[in-house]
């Protein structure tokens, strides 16, 4: 890329941040006109990410996801939103309190979101040098995100493998926002940085949590122990997986709900600093502008993560019941409205392909739900938690090791932490809504032990429990940043002992995790002065009453550096990027083996093909075959039928026909799923004994063939099916 194209997009990714933000913040000033600081800084990002995602859906329904539609759609959808809210009167809204928590826990606070940034600064800047390795997100995440820049157009499903999980009916908001910047960039150097903004945002979220009660510093450690677990930090940092945006908006909505209740408390008790032990905050008094943005962000959680949705669903049904008998109606409305913005273009999808919003869901009780037709099979066996609750030999082999590694050697006590602090937390909290949030959290995490994959792997040997253990954050999280609302911990010298508890839970899990060994000390002490630095200098020169014109310049000058950084390490990054000779070692499957390697060097360096991809290796690597300058189509060849069904081919005629309808220039192909990673798969047979065909990489059991022609579908007789 050259350096004007490299200008010319981050111009465009700016020029879409300044007039969102722009029409952000007429709109949130418009439904929460009292709302000041970190809270309105964080309901402006709220409505600034849920009017791009919808810009991105409108123009990729029609198949213009490009930047000559999507900039001017932005910079429309922005401008229109701040001439739309600022030409309507306001009543200036309940203020949210936010009492001074004192400079000793702004201190931990700031010390804790420094050392949560560094630690993923490390695993960043080490994709950013590699390239992103995660299983997951070299299968779907990335693959879906490229698909949607190639193409333009979010609408047709995209099947990346044969497998029964049916990751192409996820929902993909977050897939979304990395197209966006490969859109602007012609290149996907922004997409490693992605997870890092999100827990930035997530950091915020907290803050916000227990700032109207003065434990700010209290609930963003707290939702620290979580997100600088390994449990998090290894899957997310560095690669696209997304459960750490998923958290981000969790605790969005419950920061516009605990919010918009203290501004209420506030209001009926005549003061902005303290709070009745007595009022039970029905969410009935609560303004619109609250409620729609907590809808907004769970609509942006759902459409981000279907593992939400026991979470959300448990905190619509409080929402209704919290706002009573006269006010269910409208805060339903109000609420759920908002989630189908954000969230309901990627469930409608799935209702017009496989007639039903949910197609993971086969049964709701004696009833068979209509959707994919079942012949696909998992990567390993479904197993549920709940089913070795009284195998002790199995906790203490594979459970009781793996919570050691992701949780750090207190992770009993964290986990005791959850259960005590959520039982405390509906026992004595001062009000129903902050009881009901606490019941919320119980509710998903018994979903999370009689959740489908979270032991999977065969009977006895849950091998899959590492892998889905961050399932379980979402009840974590949710314990964490309610239990210093307690009344009783809010008092004296309490905040500070719970702030230190959960900063010595936090530190046991940082000091042993690997995510030190990356390195890269330069680059992550720029992260963390981007990150941390320049909000809290902004902060503290509001205070002091700085001129509006130098607190914007201070973010607009990071963004300087940080673009003039950028561009050597953009070079760097598009020349070592999936480069075999810096790959990180990979553990299990095929693409660990030296077998792979060869494969994937060619797909790195392949470009402007039709790349059709076939077997164990070839799914869960498959982002890598689109090439350094994302200009491949890859396609994983299999059968398509009816109701977004895709199944693995089980002959030699309907392997050559599905070759001949994808008109691929090359086929890759790869041991089979759930098949020995040393046993040729008969697509080698199917593929080779063709004179249309050319083997250009032979590797192992792995080959790439190139095709000069379509595959005689008559030559199938001449073969023995089923032998190699």
């Amino acid at each position: 890329m050259s350096l004007s194209q490299y200008l010319l997009g981050a111009a465009e990714l700016a020029v879409i941040a300044a007039s969102l933000g722009l029409g952000a913040y007429r709109v949130r000033a418009l439904l929460v006109s009292g709302w000041t600081g970190a809270i309105a800084r964080l309901a402006e990002i709220v409505l600034g990410i849920s009017a791009l995602i919808v810009v991105a859906e409108l123009v990729g329904v029609f198949g213009l996801l490009e930047e000559g539609v999507l900039v001017p759609a932005c910079v429309l959808m922005g401008l229109g939103g701040a001439w739309w809210a600022g030409g309507r009167a306001v009543d200036g809204g309940d203020e949210v309190p936010a009492p001074f928590p004192g400079w000793a826990m702004l201190a931990i606070a700031v010390g804790a979101s420094a050392l949560i940034v560094a630690q993923w600064a490390g695993p960043t800047q080490e994709s950013l040098n590699t390239g992103m390795y995660y299983q997951d997100t070299t299968w779907y995440h990335m693959s879906f995100s490229g698909r949607f820049a190639q193409e333009g157009s979010v609408g047709p499903l995209h099947f990346t493998d044969p497998l029964k999980l049916a990751a192409w009916f996820y929902p993909q908001n977050s897939e979304l926002l990395h197209a966006v910047g490969m859109v602007a960039l012609d290149s996907d150097f922004l997409s490693p940085l992605v997870n890092l903004v999100w827990l930035a945002l997530s950091l915020l979220a907290a803050w916000c949590i227990g700032r109207p009660y003065a434990a700010g510093a209290a609930t963003l450690l707290g939702a620290g122990v979580v997100l600088d677990s390994d449990m998090i930090v290894s899957s997310q940092a560095g690669n696209a997986p997304n459960d750490i945006a998923g958290l981000f908006f969790l605790l969005a909505v419950i920061a516009f709900l605990v919010n918009g209740a203290a501004a209420v408390d506030a209001r009926e008790t005549g003061s902005g600093r303290s709070f009745s032990s007595e009022l039970n905050a029905k969410l009935a008094g609560v303004g619109a502008g609250p409620l729609f943005m907590a809808g907004l962000a769970a609509g942006l959680g759902l459409g981000t993560k279907i593992t939400l949705l026991a979470a959300m669903g448990a905190l619509t049904i409080a929402i209704v019941i919290l706002a009573g008998r006269r006010g269910w109606l409208r805060a339903a409305g109000i609420y759920i409205g908002a989630m189908v913005i954000t969230s309901g273009f990627w469930y409608g999808r799935n209702l017009v392909e496989a007639l039903t919003p949910f197609p993971q869901i086969e049964q709701f009780g004696p009833i068979d739900l209509p959707g994919p037709q079942q012949g696909g099979f998992y990567p390993r066996e479904p197993h549920k938690l709940s089913e070795y609750y009284n195998d002790p030999d199995i906790w203490r082999e594979y459970f009781f090791p793996v919570l050691h590694d992701r949780l750090g050697p207190l992770w009993p006590v964290i986990l005791a932490s959850v259960g005590i602090g959520l039982a405390a937390v509906i026992w004595k909290a001062q009000n129903n809504l902050i009881r009901v949030l606490a019941i919320v959290g119980v509710v998903a995490g018994f979903t999370y032990v009689f959740t489908p994959l979270t032991a999977s792997g065969a009977l006895g040997s849950p091998t899959g429990f590492d892998a889905n253990l961050r399932y379980v954050s979402p009840p974590i999280i949710l314990a964490f940043v309610l239990i210093p609302l307690i009344p009783a911990l809010r008092r004296g010298r309490w905040p500070l002992a719970v702030a230190g508890a959960f900063g010595l839970l936090l530190l046991q899990g940082a000091i042993t995790s690997p995510s030190w060994d990356h390195g890269h000390g330069a680059g992550s002490a720029l992260l963390v002065a981007v990150i941390v630095g320049v909000p809290v200098a902004m902060a503290l020169m509001y205070w002091r009453g700085t001129s509006v014109t130098a607190m914007v310049a201070l973010p607009v000058l990071a963004l300087i550096v940080l673009v003039a950084v950028g561009r050597p390490q953009e070079q760097d990054y598009l020349r070592d990027r999936y480069a075999t000779a810096l790959a990180p070692p990979l553990e299990g499957g095929f693409r660990s083996t030296a077998d792979w390697k060869p494969l994937q060097q060619w797909g790195k360096e392949a470009s402007g093909q039709r790349i059709g991809v076939v077997g164990r290796g070839a799914a869960f690597g498959q982002y890598v075959f689109y090439g350094d300058d994302l200009s491949n189509h890859v396609q994983y060849i299999g059968l398509e039928r009816r109701r977004g069904t895709f199944l693995q081919i089980p002959n030699c005629v309907e392997w050559r026909r599905a070759v001949n309808q994808g008109n691929y220039g090359y086929v890759v192909t790869t041991p089979r799923i759930r098949e020995s990673e040393t046993k040729p798969p008969p697509e080698n047979q199917w593929t080779a004994k063709d004179p249309a065909s050319e083997v250009i990489v032979r590797s192992g059991p792995a080959r790439i063939y190139k095709l000069n022609g379509p595959l005689s579908i008559a030559g199938c007789a001449r073969l023995k099916e089923g032998k190699q």
